[in-house]
């Protein structure tokens, strides 16, 4: 089952490094880029953790969203 999970990032992301994540669900809060991903096992959620890294992005934190957080879409 694919899950949607919530990264967190310092700062803003530019559109080529967003890029390398295929087509995602982004949004900016106050000091932050957030990121909506999807993935169907550990394997897939540590391969994005593990690319943010490989990037330099500062991954301020991550969650799996709800069924109902989900965004509509």
């Amino acid at each position: 089952m694919t899950s949607t999970y919530e990264f967190r990032i310092a700062g803003t992301i530019s559109a080529e490094l967003l890029g390398t994540f295929g087509p995602i669900q982004t949004r900016r809060d106050e000091h932050e880029t957030v990121l909506l991903l999807q993935a169907s096992d550990e394997a897939e959620l540590y391969g994005i953790i593990a690319r943010c890294e490989t990037l330099g992005l500062g991954l301020v934190g991550f969650h799996r969203l709800h069924c109902e957080e989900r965004p509509a879409g």
